[in-house]
């Protein structure tokens, strides 16, 4: 079967089937999430899809009432293909791939790879600054994003060296003349460490509010912004508290927006927790380095997601891994998000080391899951 080639799958594979593409044939497709391949007599993909129920969306190309792009590619369709995989989440990311691996003629949308950009801060000889990357490496830096697309991510970047007036110059650090003749330096929007306007601890200060900003922190920014802003009003350091002022302003409004600069990739391992209103079961999906690792369904008694979860994360996070991400789980990123996106669902994310985890590293991650499930 094509699904089970020698190209390594991003999902585990419950089991698989083949039939001929007739009512009949879509009868014998469990009634468990999956994906199915429609082909034709050359075993050419003609069209591949998904379901949380691989029998009844199957059967539902062979009703009576059919739109016209479906009747002709049933008509072209010679057998039909199917794998069942754990979850609805799987299957999303399992068709995804499978789409842009084969191209099918019918399908639509999910051919391309989205084009993802991030911000790498540069350490920049002990003053760092932000700097557009169309990758990221296992280069010990700090990476922000993914961002889709370049204008998105030159957008961000302008924003943040604007609100922390971080320098935009790259490579060392200018001479005190070069500085002297900066344009961001004269108009007072970059601090200037190269004028020494600022020293390392400073500047320092200024890179970390950054890196807050772009992991989504925004509220613990925001608190301690205005504690700083009302030590300097204390200290009748006004024009300092003024400008500190400003910046809680700003933070405030890109807040209410909702307009969360996130990361899911600069941290190495995460859980994301899915909770729906109408349920009382809880998601807990595995990633690490934006790749899926897996997921658990949490019900009963605390006790017992406790010791669920537990033994989840620790099998799912026993070696470090290093953080190098291609496109292709970028992309299974992007495709579980926009399903909490069309789904409706609360999701919140809750950081985890980088690993191998202790015992204790995973006791700690639980308490961190229950807490966000009764926030």
């Amino acid at each position: 079967m094509v699904l089970l080639h020698s190209v390594p799958l991003p999902v585990q594979i419950v089991s698989s089937g083949r039939a001929r593409a007739t009512r009949a044939g879509a009868r014998k497709a469990p009634a468990t999430p999956g994906c199915y391949l429609f082909k034709d007599a050359d075993s050419a993909v003609l069209y591949v899809g998904k379901s949380i129920s691989l029998r009844t969306r199957l059967a539902s190309y062979f009703a009576t009432h059919r739109d016209r792009k479906t009747r002709v590619m049933v008509s072209h369709a010679e057998t039909i293909e199917w794998v069942t995989v754990g979850s609805e989440v799987e299957a999303l990311i399992l068709e995804s791939q499978l789409v842009k691996r084969h191209q099918p003629p019918y399908n639509v949308q999910l051919k391309e790879q989205p084009h993802y950009v991030f911000l790498r801060l540069n350490d920049g000889g002990g003053f760092p600054y932000l700097e557009l990357s169309g990758s990221v490496e296992a280069d010990g830096a700090a990476y922000f994003g993914p961002f889709w697309g370049r204008r998105s991510a030159e957008q961000t970047l302008e924003f943040v060296n604007r609100l922390f007036s971080l320098r935009r110059c790259t490579g060392p650090l200018p001479s005190e003349k070069d500085g002297a003749a900066c344009f961001y330096a004269q108009v007072h929007r970059c601090v200037a460490p190269c004028l020494s306007r600022v020293d390392q601890t400073g500047y320092g200060d200024a890179i970390r509010s950054a890196g807050e900003l772009l992991r989504g922190d925004i509220v613990r920014l925001i608190e301690r912004l205005e504690v700083e802003r009302d030590a300097a009003a204390d200290a009748l350091r006004f024009e300092q508290a003024a400008e500190l002022h400003q910046i809680v302003q700003t933070l405030g409004v890109l807040q209410r927006k909702r307009r969360h600069l996130r990361s899911a990739s600069s941290t190495v391992n995460f859980l994301m927790v899915v909770r729906r209103p109408d349920l009382e079961d809880v998601q807990v999906i595995a990633f690490s380095a934006a790749k899926f690792q897996g997921q658990v369904t949490l019900s009963g008694e605390d006790d017992q997601r406790r010791r669920l979860l537990q033994h989840f994360i620790m099998e799912h996070y026993p070696v470090r891994r290093e953080l190098e991400i291609d496109l292709a789980e970028l992309d299974q990123m992007h495709v579980v998000a926009e399903w909490l996106a069309r789904q409706g669902r609360q999701a919140l994310y809750v950081p985890l080391p980088d690993g191998p985890l202790s015992l204790s590293d995973a006791e700690n991650a639980v308490a961190s899951v229950l807490q966000a499930i009764y926030a």
